[in-house]
């Protein structure tokens, strides 16, 4: 049976190379180096029979036999080596399915079910290598191949995910950070559940077996929800100022992968904040959404426009709540009236929604005239003048200060030095002193007044007005008396000089 044996492995050894080098697979090569062992131990097997014969009939030595027991030793060795490294053929586990979905408080988990799919050999193989005279059967354990204690665990494919940051390939990004499986018979499966960490669409099932690792790339599904589309958003509640923009980046997903059409719409929102859903690349607007074949997700923007003043409906400080809506054609009906729906109206029409809120906060806005930004003294003189400061804004000023940069050896004054609050469409009166140094030589001077004030913590910016001020000397009385005189004189000269012409 050996010989037969030997001369069949002999011719395959021969043939399989040149005909199929290429399609014999690892464990293919780790079987056939069974079974060359095998027959190997036989051989030798065979030859220390002969050789104890011969030794019995006094025509060898008794160093052959002991040689040959070397070789049949040795060769019993690399059989059991040979069978070692069979039954270390590296598990396969097959990933079945890989579900995410989102529980009601917004988190997501993945619901991951993995097969134990470990080759094995058929009947065939199996009899071929249990039947053999005189060396260790083969276990069981290499037919059934069942896997002990296996850990797996998601990692980050190293792709950019749903956020803004790109995980580095091989990072944990879900709880728990690696699931233990006692024991997964062949052909089994068992299902785990695990929580991201962060939203992606493809994870790395990681798999470690006795040191051996395994690594599948999964692109993950959506699971089907009550609603026909899902949506999220990182930014669900925001502050933006009076007058000014807010924008909350949207995730739009669904199971389904068909070729699908759907309405945008905001509801309760006050009429005076405007909207607008934008492509995040193009900034087009958007009104309808596609979600062409084989497209399970779309991220949007959507923009609001604040009013610049608020009212009973905007107040200011205290957040509004509202819905972005994505619908179908049926869906969008339902929400066709201007009017300020429930939430039991919302959620009973399974469209898809997301929660959002605003919290409008006002701008701190100052303004500062005077009746006149000149002056004209005289050397000695000092000036004084009114200013008002006004609050123009939609939130209440606070520690309102003018501070002054004079010309050199120049005092300024501002009365008071400062306001503590002034609220909206009020204003408060000061009053400037500009003092020149003594001796002050003629000429244009100028003083740079700025102010300073908060709103809400933070500083409100404001121009800087220039007070320009004309130093003039003082006149000469004595001089201008006889200057003036002195014109009389003449004056009076002629008129006398002209009467008497006309008398002659």
């Amino acid at each position: 049976m050996s010989r037969k044996l030997a001369v069949f492995f002999f011719i395959l050894s021969v043939c399989v190379p040149a005909v199929a080098q290429t399609v014999i697979s690892d464990d293919q090569r780790r079987f056939l180096e069974v079974r060359r062992r095998q027959i190997d131990l036989s051989s030798r097997r065979a030859q220390l029979r002969r050789i104890q014969e011969l030794a019995k009939q006094g025509l060898v030595p008794q160093s052959e036999i002991e040689r040959e027991q070397t070789a049949v030793d040795t060769a019993q060795l690399n059989y059991q080596e040979a069978v070692l490294s069979l039954l270390s053929l590296q598990p396969r586990l097959s990933v079945r399915e890989a579900m995410k979905y989102q529980s009601s408080d917004g988190r997501k988990f993945v619901r991951l079910t993995v097969t134990n799919l470990t080759p094995t050999f058929d009947d065939s193989q199996f009899k071929l290598l249990s039947n053999f005279e005189g060396a260790d059967p083969i276990p069981d354990s290499l037919r059934t191949r069942d896997v002990l204690d296996i850990f797996v665990s998601l990692r980050a494919t190293g792709e950019a995910p749903t956020g803004n940051e790109t995980a580095s390939r091989g990072t944990t990004i879900a709880l728990p950070y690696e699931v233990h499986i006692p024991e997964l018979k062949y052909g089994a499966s068992t299902t785990m559940e695990f929580q991201l960490l962060r939203d992606v669409n493809s994870v790395v099932v990681a798999s470690s077996y006795k040191g051996q690792n395994q690594e599948i790339v999964v692109q993950l599904q959506q699971a089907e929800t009550e609603n026909t589309v899902t949506m999220s958003s990182m930014q669900a509640s925001q502050e933006a100022d009076l007058g000014a923009e807010a924008t909350f980046d949207l995730k739009l997903e669904r199971s389904s992968v068909d070729v699908r059409r759907f309405q945008l719409k905001v509801v309760n929102l006050p009429h005076q904040i405007s909207y607008s859903f934008l492509d995040p690349g193009s900034q087009a607007r958007l009104s309808q959404v596609n979600f062409p074949s084989g497209v399970t997700q779309q991220n949007l923007n959507l923009r609001l426009y604040l009013p610049a003043r608020a009212d009973e409906q905007v107040p200011v400080d205290k957040p509004l709540e509202f819905w972005a809506l994505v619908l179908d054609a049926e869906q969008a009906q339902l929400f066709e009236k201007d009017r300020i729906y429930s939430l039991a109206e919302i959620e009973k029409s399974r469209a898809g929604r997301l929660r959002l809120v605003i919290m409008s906060r006002g701008i701190g806005e100052i303004e500062v005239s005077a009746a006149s930004l000149y002056s004209e003294i005289l050397v000695g003189d000092s000036v004084e003048a009114g200013f008002t400061v006004r609050n123009t804004g939609t939130r209440r000023l606070d520690n309102i200060r003018i501070s002054a940069d004079p010309p050199l050896n120049w005092r300024v004054d501002v009365i008071p030095d400062i306001v503590p609050l002034l609220e909206i469409n009020r204003e408060s009166n000061l009053k400037l002193r500009i003092v020149p140094p003594p001796g002050v030589p003629v000429g244009d001077y100028e003083v740079k007044l700025k102010t300073e004030s908060y709103a809400y913590n933070r500083r409100v910016p404001s121009e800087d007005k220039i007070y320009r001020i004309s130093v003039k000397a003082p006149a000469n009385i004595w001089g201008t008396s006889a200057l003036i005189g002195g014109v009389l004189v003449i004056v009076l000269g002629i008129v006398v000089f002209g009467v008497k012409l006309t008398r002659r």
